[in-house]
């Protein structure tokens, strides 16, 4: 039994068919996306209709894509322009109602802060001038100057601070105070007195000196006063203080050396320091650490005296040039006729030097004698450096 054509099937009928009609819309399509060039569009030169995949409609097509995006891009940049500057606007509103202030004086204050401190300054010394007030710490902070009752609020807890200070730093001080009393109470006993150095004063004496009584309080004792007498007595050269640990105040004493001993008028000799002072007086030469100086004598004096002797002063001058070595090798110093001296060596070399001026004179002459006769064991009668070179008589 045959189907009826309505029933029999269509397959590969109309397709080709189909597939122009197709085509046929998309041209159309494209057609109406291309604009109006205001006149036909030339046709192939072989007479052929475009398609939709030349290349004319597609790069026209590109084009206006690519204008749109610009325009777009621009578009929103300026949009984003206007919402920062709304933004801003927003915020600087915001900031003058926080802090009090007006638009004018936003402004103000930041040109100030774009112009640097110095500028913000000389603009409060020009307002000094024309007699306007200059604002306010709080002003310069952004701060809303507050109500008088604001105000005090506020101060409350800084006058409990300053409050605060002022108790502890007068609890501070009255605990110094009363500390400062109590170590100075006579009846406490604190500390103890030590003397250092090889000294003839004793500790009963500094303790006089000092007006130490007992029981000893080193903070009682008066330290200027027992400078002063301590520099002050003929045997000491120096004298200085020193705190030691835990609580040990040290008397720092070094004594005055006899440099010569020299004979009085009379019968005593005396001992005489560098300085010239009387440092002891006694029947004789009672110690060797010091030359002895023979045929001159000195006037009577006392102890801590200071001889005035023109001769004696010279001596003192040269033998304080001389090494300390040097200077403990000489036995005796002999003056002679016209103040001419001879020094007697430990080797029993006598070495004439004529006068004192003469002696400081050839100071290095003596010195170089001195070591020549140490270090080669010359054996010689005297030396003679009175002559403008040095004589040995042998």
């Amino acid at each position: 039994m045959m189907r009826p054509k309505w029933l029999q099937p269509r397959i590969g009928r109309g397709h080709r068919g189909n597939g122009e009609d197709l085509r046929k819309n998309r041209q159309v399509e494209v057609r109406k996306d291309q604009p109006d060039q205001g006149g036909p569009q030339e046709k192939p030169a072989d007479g052929r209709q475009g398609r939709a995949g030349d290349t004319q409609p597609r790069t026209s097509s590109f084009r206006q894509e690519m204008r749109a995006a610009r325009l777009r891009q621009e578009k929103a940049r300026k949009q984003a322009e206007v919402n920062a500057q709304e933004r801003e606007k927003i915020r600087q509103e915001a900031q003058a109602y926080i802090y009090g202030r007006t638009e004018a004086q936003e402004a103000q204050a930041l040109e100030d802060r774009a112009a640097g401190r110095e500028t913000f300054r000389s603009r409060q010394g020009q307002q000094e001038q024309q007699g306007t007030p200059p604002e306010k710490s709080r002003r310069r902070k952004g701060r809303k100057p507050p109500d008088s009752g604001e105000k005090m609020s506020k101060r409350k807890p800084r006058r409990r601070l300053n409050k605060a200070r002022a108790a502890l730093f007068l609890c501070s001080l009255l605990l110094l105070i009363a500390s400062y009393v109590l170590l100075h109470q006579p009846w406490l006993a604190f500390g103890q007195l030590q003397v250092v150095g090889d000294t003839a004063v004793t500790l009963e004496e500094v303790r006089e000196m000092g007006d130490a009584g007992e029981p000893l309080n080193i903070f009682n004792i008066n330290r200027q006063k027992l400078l002063a007498s301590l520099r002050s007595d003929y045997r000491v050269e120096k004298a200085e203080l020193a705190l030691g640990w835990p609580n040990v105040l040290k008397v720092v004493i070094t004594d005055r050396k006899p440099a010569l001993y020299v004979a009085m008028e009379g019968k005593q000799y005396a001992q005489v320091d560098p300085t010239g002072h009387i440092i002891g007086v006694a029947d004789g030469v009672t110690g060797g650490e010091a030359p002895f100086v023979s045929g001159w004598h000195i006037a009577a004096a006392d102890l801590g005296d200071v001889t005035e002797d023109e001769e004696i002063q010279g001596i003192l001058g040269f033998l304080g040039k001389l090494d300390p070595d040097l200077r403990d090798r000489i036995m005796e110093i002999h003056v002679g006729e016209n103040k001419s001296l001879k020094i007697y060596l430990h080797n029993g070399i006598p070495i004439i030097l004529g006068t004192w001026e003469n002696g400081i004179q050839k100071l290095e002459t003596f010195k170089s004698i001195c070591q020549e006769l140490e270090a080669k064991k010359i054996k010689a009668q005297y030396i003679d450096l009175t002559y403008e070179k040095p004589y040995i008589k042998l």
